[in-house]
């Protein structure tokens, strides 16, 4: 009777306590954008369940929650680390049918993190109108003033949307579909002109924060908006003053020197003598298509290679020659050079004419690569690796053939710190047996 009783107890002990939960009575809306510029992807939860990940000048997909207290937590990877390292976090007691955006701003070492709250926005299916909210999370920047209107209207005093400093948000405003222009000028002066987008296509039924962040090294402007929306895909609204970058760079032994021109005519030369291994300072490129002709140094009698490229405005582009005679070809991509404060980065392109796939070791000095983990297996002709993540120390890189110990080019030994960005291409030398390496940033150690 006694164990009868004591079970009883606990029962009732058990209900009593499930009855001193909290219950929800509605749903609010949640997402995040990351304005700190330094950190690879950051991943955005509530509590220890995942909500989204991110980058910056990125937001995680807006989710709805129960109406309860919830820490939200910020996490990223720091190289070196087999977990993520959660670095900042935020509670807050959720009510329902709002709408709540965490702006993460400052650095990893020091995060920043401001809650805008508003009312969730609900359209109904006729609505011909989107809402739009501007942000300012450029921190190199004072208090500005947003204007946004049709491409025809220009910035006239007191016709702003907003009037911000950094990390304030608008209220919403309800505009109607169509395209817009986003300038942006310093406060109380119209004619100070800091930002100024390339015209934007907004759809009806969603709700856009325009926001203004600080360009990185991956910019060739210095500020940067991307409409967020709650749902959907983000639209970039790049500066129309600061036009696309191009640097070219001749891996093509067989190529040899080369005049390059932007036009079929070939009456406007950008780049003269072009010879292998050179590497071009960056020269500017319109927005939209544009075709470059290889000719001879000197001589425009032919056209040895010729390839597009699609510019966009405000981007950085690389423009590799590659092949042999008779088979000449380009490889066009995106580089980065934005430094992490949780890593340094190393990416190499296969630039060889030579050899087919190759395997790339970055290992401790001295260590050899005998028994060794490739960092990256079987890269092929003409491809970028993604970045290899390395804690300070020092190095020593090694190329072999796919699956092969035998070393075609290394050691080659660098000292690196968290934020270095080693960027380097593989390439052919005048023995077809052994590679070489050119690098472009982050060289060997002396």
């Amino acid at each position: 009777m006694r164990i009868l009783a004591g079970l009883a107890v606990l029962l009732l002990a058990a209900c009593s306590n499930d009855s001193d939960l909290p219950e929800a009575t509605g749903k609010a809306s949640i997402r995040s954008i990351d304005a700190i510029s330094t950190t690879g992807e950051v991943t955005f939860r509530i509590e220890e369940r995942l909500i989204g990940t991110m980058d910056y000048k990125e937001s995680t997909p807006s989710v709805r929650y129960d109406d309860l207290d919830y820490t939200f937590n910020f996490e990223t990877f720091y190289a070196g680390d087999s977990e993520l390292t959660r670095f900042a976090s935020q509670a807050l007691d959720v009510v329902a049918d709002r709408d709540y955006t965490f702006l993460l701003s400052g650095s990893v070492a020091n995060p920043t993190i401001t809650l805008f709250e508003d009312e969730e926005r609900i359209f109904d299916e006729s609505d011909t109108v989107f809402a739009a909210k501007f942000v300012h999370a450029a921190s190199s920047m004072g208090a500005l003033d947003y204007y946004f209107a049709d491409p025809m209207t220009a910035p006239a005093p007191g016709e702003q949307a907003a009037t911000l400093s950094f990390g304030e948000i608008s209220v919403a405003a309800d505009l109607a579909e169509g395209d817009y222009d986003l300038t942006v000028t310093t406060a109380g002066d119209h004619t100070d002109v800091v930002y100024q987008s390339r015209t934007v296509g907004f759809l009806p039924r969603n709700t856009q924060f325009i926001t203004l962040f600080d360009g990185d090294a991956n910019d060739t402007a210095p500020l940067t908006a991307q409409a967020l929306p709650v749902s959907g895909l983000s639209l970039s609204l790049p500066d129309r003053n600061y036009p696309a970058l191009v640097e070219f760079i001749n891996v093509s032994m067989d190529l040899g020197a080369t005049d390059i021109y932007d036009d079929e005519p070939l009456t406007s030369l950008r780049i003269e003598d072009h010879d292998y291994l050179d590497v071009e300072s960056e020269i500017e490129v319109a927005f939209g298509d544009s075709t470059f002709f290889y000719t001879p140094t000197g001589s425009t009698a032919a056209v040895l290679l010729q390839d597009p490229l699609t510019a966009i405005t405000g981007r950085r582009y690389r423009f590799y020659a590659t092949g042999v005679a008779g088979d000449f070809d380009t490889g066009v991509l995106v580089p980065d050079r934005q430094p992490f404060e949780t890593m340094a980065k190393l990416t190499m392109f296969h630039g060889s004419n030579n050899f087919e796939a190759l395997d790339l070791y970055i290992v401790e000095a001295d260590a050899g690569i005998e028994d060794a983990t490739p960092a990256r297996r079987a890269v092929p002709p003409g491809a970028q690796t993604v970045n290899s993540a390395l804690e300070t120390g020092t190095y020593d890189i090694y190329i072999t053939e796919f699956a092969e110990e035998t070393v075609l080019a290394g050691p080659y030994r660098i000292d690196v710190v968290l934020g270095d960005i080693v960027d380097f291409v593989v390439v052919d030398t005048v023995d077809p047996a052994v590679l070489d390496v050119l690098f472009l940033s982050g060289g060997p150690a002396t």
